[in-house]
């Protein structure tokens, strides 16, 4: 960039004659911010143009209450997981056959199987329904509508199948 140039965009800069421009390069050796703060501690920097930076406060305030509301939703979000693990948790999903349980499990468990396998869970638990095994959810926050409702579905597949299955032997025989 030559003089010129210089001379301009300090112009251009601090709101200057180029008078005062040329001469602040000059007594700067020609380096465009040394000259800047040259002007600015002559105090012949004027209008809004010598220093955008220092325009506004108000960008850091707003970020700081963005940054407030998002670790706000975040605080919520956790306080619902919590509230969620702790009662899938305390209640179980209970695998059983014949009237004998075989595999009592969290119900937070039971849900993580299912979404980490979920085709294989989904068939696994359609299956194991022609052989006997019975599903129901039991623990302190299984509601009796719960009971009533879910648990009587379930029963109502496993003896379906149960049904299907006897009447199938019998055309059999």
């Amino acid at each position: 960039m030559d003089h010129y140039e210089m001379v301009e965009k300090l112009r251009a800069k601090a709101n200057v004659s180029y008078e005062e421009a040329k001469a602040a390069l000059e007594a700067s050796d020609w380096d465009i911010l040394d000259a800047l703060v040259l002007l600015e501690s002559e105090g012949k920097v004027k209008g809004e143009e010598a220093a955008p930076e220092f325009t506004t406060q108000q960008k850091p305030v707003q970020k700081a209450k963005n940054d407030h509301d998002v670790k706000e939703g975040i605080a919520k979000v956790w306080k619902l997981l919590k509230k969620l693990f702790q009662k899938g948790n305390s209640n179980q999903f209970v695998i059983s056959r014949n009237g004998q349980e075989i595999l009592p499990m969290p119900i937070t468990v039971a849900v993580v199987v299912a979404l980490m396998l979920w085709p294989a869970s989904a068939i696994a638990l359609i299956i194991s329904l022609f052989f006997g095994v019975r599903y129901t959810f039991r623990g302190p926050d299984i509601s009796e509508k719960v009971n009533d409702t879910v648990n009587k579905v379930m029963d109502k597949a496993a003896s379906a199948v149960e049904v299907h299955l006897d009447e199938d032997e019998n055309k059999g025989e």
